[in-house]
């Protein structure tokens, strides 16, 4: 125990910020402290039992396997020692695993653990820690890999606890999203993780809502290690908190969808600060940023039947995209479209009619129940026919009847043309007479699109649709009479808003109208 400098707060030995006033006491570096593990095996705390015979700890300078130079320790415990190491053969620092072969179950464990090592091995992507070598040297099962500089999901979240600062929903999503990246390629290479954590994931910085640089450790080793469910820290198959039910009747089943139940804990755990022990509250229950989309990944991907939660990381993935984009505007922190999640596919907005225009989210210009009333609507005769625009032709034949009014001219003459916003986006419009109008133009990002809708003295409805993407919502908009159109886009339901702003009809954003 130790006691805040400021406030004598009595604390943890390892606290890093009092839980009472916000001090921050000197930070140590930002080690391995997510390199602990392997498949689950726990060595950042003991966890040997009275017949473990002693861990034997190489020191500084010790050769391995006639190719590791052990450089220092970096955590040990019940499971083995994690060292750090020079790999002579390759000239790169490694964090070599030695695990206690009495903790392997089986007479082939030690066959699966290489085996399934050597699959882990072949899989290379940003978010997987990379492993260079699995096998055993003089009976003693070793296995090196990439050595991070990083703080494990665990410690990063702990701090924010300490500072009693909530996750927000994009940053938690963004962690999410990343985290189904990883999965995404292991699962395609046959490789389930099984023993998915906060201690197995690594933050190489601070995560935001547009970025979360992370790997995930120890893919494929986890089955090789013994089941020990009561030890609450981890096993070979799973960690009771976060593992699957599946898992604990038959471990061997565990598929694809246990990685994504593991990872529905760590994204409720995110959100609430603990963990969704029996008849827990949906996030949205205490948080006002978090959508019911998000509550129902997290409880479809919660379910205890493997085929009632989504199949693949892919399906996961866009689930939490559509939850998180198709969310109603609350704060400025949520004020970020669809690049927040998925950079590659829509930067403009998700699925949100204003994203065709290649619109952000604006201020809100127009209340979400408010339809301007139609300054011409209770006129008749030529009060009507002058509010909207239609006068008599001086200029028609002389043999027409003189009580015969001609055709009206276009009373939304004034639309016809670019329609343009701040982003560059810009469709080309043409409406008549009746008020119908459509066009086509391109996003900020060069997707294709088209509108279709209708006007009424100053009141429209409309239809934006994107085809390469298969997009389609429905919004409004005001027209000011003079260049400007004040919209609206509602979600795919219509039950809320997703965008709102302005559109500038044939000038530029900030330029006047045209005369």
């Amino acid at each position: 125990m130790k006691n805040c400098p400021k406030c004598s707060t009595q604390l943890e030995a390892d606290a890093r910020f009092c839980s009472e006033c916000g001090h921050q006491f000197e930070s140590e570096p930002r080690d391995l402290s997510a390199m602990m593990t392997v498949g689950g095996l726990e060595t950042v705390q003991d966890t040997t039992s009275p017949s473990d015979a002693p861990i034997k700890t190489l020191g500084p300078g010790t050769i391995f396997a006639d190719r590791y130079e052990i450089e220092s320790v970096i955590g040990r415990g019940g499971m083995g020692v994690v060292y750090k190491a020079a790999d002579n053969l390759t000239n790169q620092t490694v964090a070599l695993k030695l695990i206690r072969p009495e903790r392997l179950t089986g007479s082939n464990a030690v066959d699966k653990l290489i085996a399934e090592g050597v699959t882990a091995r072949d899989i290379r992507h940003p978010n997987i820690v990379a492993v260079y070598d699995v096998g055993q040297s003089d009976n003693q099962p070793f296995v090196s890999m990439e050595y991070l500089e990083g703080q494990s999901l665990r410690a990063w979240h702990r701090e924010q606890v300490q500072q009693r600062k909530d996750i927000s929903l994009r940053v938690a999503a963004r962690i999410i999203a990343e985290i189904m990246d990883g999965l995404k390629a292991a699962h395609e290479a046959g490789v389930i993780h099984r023993d998915l954590k906060p201690e197995n994931i690594v933050l190489m910085g601070d995560p935001t809502q547009d970025k979360a640089p992370l790997k995930i450790l120890d893919f494929g080793i986890a089955r090789a290690a013994t089941v020990a469910l009561d030890s609450g820290t981890g096993t070979g198959l799973g960690t009771p908190r976060y593992m699957a039910p599946e898992q604990i009747t038959n471990a061997e089943s565990a598929g694809p969808s246990a990685d994504l139940f593991s990872a529905s804990v760590i994204f409720y755990e995110l959100l609430v600060d603990v963990l969704p022990q029996g008849h827990w509250q949906p996030p949205s229950g205490g948080r006002s940023d978090v959508p019911e989309g998000i509550d129902a990944l997290i409880e479809k991907g919660l379910s205890n039947r493997p085929s009632n939660r989504p199949q693949t990381a892919s399906d996961y993935r866009k689930m939490l995209v559509d939850a998180v984009n198709l969310s109603p505007i609350k704060t400025d922190d949520t004020r970020t479209a669809l690049p927040t999640l998925n950079p590659g596919l829509l930067k403009w907005g998700g699925i949100a009619a204003a994203a065709l225009f290649g619109l952000i989210v604006m201020a809100a210009l127009i209340p979400e129940t408010e339809v301007t009333p139609d300054p011409c609507a209770g006129l008749t005769g030529d009060a009507y026919n002058s509010c909207m625009g239609f006068d008599r032709d001086d200029d028609r034949d002389d043999d027409r009847d003189d009580d015969v009014i001609p055709p009206p001219r276009n009373p939304y003459a004034a639309l016809n043309g670019e329609w343009l916003h701040e982003l560059g986006g810009t469709m080309s419009v043409s409406v008549n007479r009746s008020g119908s109008f459509s066009g086509s133009g391109v996003s900020s990002d060069g997707f294709a699109t088209s509108i279709r809708g209708s006007i009424s003295g100053v009141n429209a409805t409309y239809t934006i649709t994107a085809p390469d993407v298969g997009l389609s919502v429905n919004g409004r908009f005001v027209w000011d009479r003079g260049c400007h159109l004040n919209y609206q886009t509602f979600d795919p339901s219509g039950s809320f808003v997703m965008e709102q702003g302005q559109l500038h009809v044939n000038h530029a954003p900030g330029a006047p109208c045209p005369s």
